[in-house]
């Protein structure tokens, strides 16, 4: 596979998962990563050039929703506060805990795309052993880091993002004794990438607060967020292109109810879940705001009915996928990743009242972003034309130095770069953990910053 080629399959699954990362932001928690966690398993199987995989597309994406949305649980607040203050202990661990963190999120969901995409079947004892694994990592790695030693990774905060960290582990020990080789990439890859996609989404996050000496004004979250998404997904993308079986003659029927299965479930429930447990909350403030835009009472009222509708034409669209792979019937390998990423993004659209909200002068609305990486999933397929490929390179195996010390490397770079954007501006949202303070405790002590 030729570089631009490569790069540009990357960019595809970047551009999907940094506007379904960006839209995650408004409803949160664990459904609200299942989205951008279902969208990274569509647009990877759809770069991929693997027909064995486009077979297996929703199973995949169900399977990346579940595990990336699992992060869901993490509290991660704090520890973008540490990334935000202006002494280096605390921006230190901030970003290194950010990356650790960022990987926990991404690592489920690349190790179980890489395991479907093995040449070995996994077999019943395959899960019942990973799983094992996963809760054994789990539940030992609190049980010495906070309970043995006393360590708390972001206090007052829970710490089950280092019950995440130990579970990563077990499942890394996991997939290299069984030598699950795409596993392991996968699972590599999400973890790396979506690491550094965190950390270094802080740092920008950290640099367009500084926006404001120009006049302008940004959504410091919705910059990290979107990074978030976009790197992790270039990465594991980039770093797992190629691999997957060869021979997609010989798929077995087994995987033809959990497909239809999975079809539903990513594009019918998902929208569906964020639409019963999410809009709720938001319902009662719409008809305040809309009155302050100056629009009739009536408003808020039609946008809720909006969203249903975006529900049922996204139902709509799952009956005809799941019809589709229950009938063996060919189907547009780009269509589910396109048709989930508009559903949310004009579901997110509604929910945020953007198409009533008149345009702040100085200000730089990232909703309008989410439009501009969406353009590039939909121009990509149409003007790219990806082509599948009949045979794919044999599972190679990691480079580990290169990648231990290139991700290090680009870590150690993002702390270095916060040395310059840190500062009184980010001190403004910002947490320490030496000495323990919060911008709401008023200036930080010792120092002439100001919240």
């Amino acid at each position: 596979m030729r570089v631009w080629d490569r790069v540009g399959r990357s960019a595809f699954v970047a551009c999907a998962v940094g506007m379904a990362w960006g839209i995650r932001g408004d409803y949160g928690h664990v459904i609200g990563a299942m989205y951008p966690g279902a969208v990274l398993g569509l647009a990877w199987v759809f770069v991929a050039g693997s027909s064995t995989l486009r077979s297996r597309m929703s199973v995949i994406a169900a399977l990346t929703a579940a595990g990336i949305g699992a992060g869901g649980q993490m509290s991660y607040g704090v520890l973008h506060g540490y990334a935000q203050a202006d002494t280096l202990p605390n921006y230190a661990y901030g970003f290194a805990a950010l990356f650790l963190q960022g990987g926990c999120w991404g690592t489920f969901g690349g190790g179980l795309a890489g395991l479907l995409a093995e040449r070995r079947a996994v077999r019943t004892g395959d899960w019942v052993g990973l799983l094992a694994s996963v809760v054994l990592g789990g539940w030992l790695a609190p049980a010495l880091l906070v309970d043995a030693i006393g360590f708390h990774i972001n206090p007052p905060r829970n710490n089950i993002a280092v019950a995440f960290l130990g579970a990563a582990l077990g499942q890394f020990a996991w997939l290299a004794w069984t030598r699950r080789a795409a596993g392991l990439r996968g699972a590599l890859y999400g973890f790396v990438g979506f690491g550094l996609g965190m950390a270094g989404g802080r740092l920008l996050g950290n640099a367009a607060v500084h926006l404001e000496v120009w006049g302008y004004t940004i959504n410091h979250w919705n910059v990290m967020e979107i990074t978030c998404g976009f790197v992790g997904g270039g990465v594991f993308t980039y770093g797992m292109l190629g691999l997957g079986r060869v021979d997609p003659a010989g798929e077995p029927d087994e995987f033809r109810l959990p497909a239809v299965l999975g079809a539903v479930f990513v594009l019918g429930v998902i929208p569906a879940w964020h639409r019963l447990t999410r809009v709720p909350e938001k319902v009662a403030g719409w008809g305040a705001t809309l009155r302050e835009l100056g629009h009739a009472d009536g408003l808020a009222g039609t946008v809720l009915r909006g969203t249903d509708a975006v529900c049922v034409a996204a139902g709509a669209g799952a009956v005809l996928w799941a019809l589709a792979l229950a009938r063996g019937w060919r189907w547009p390998a780009a269509l589910p990743v396109i048709g989930l990423s508009v559903a949310m993004l004009v579901f997110q659209n509604l929910t945020a009242l953007y198409f009533w909200r008149p345009a702040r002068p100085g200000y730089l609305d990232t909703q309008t972003g989410f439009w501009i990486l969406f353009a590039f999933v939909l121009a990509y397929p149409i003007l790219a034309r990806p082509r599948e490929r009949a045979l794919v390179e044999p599972e190679r195996p990691v480079r580990w130095g290169r990648l231990i010390l290139g991700t290090a490397a680009t870590l150690g770079v993002i702390v270095a770069l916060a040395g310059f954007t840190n500062g009184e501006r980010t001190m403004r949202t910002a947490n320490t953990r030496w000495p323990v303070w919060s911008w709401n405790d008023g200036p930080f002590p010792g120092s002439r910053s100001k919240p």
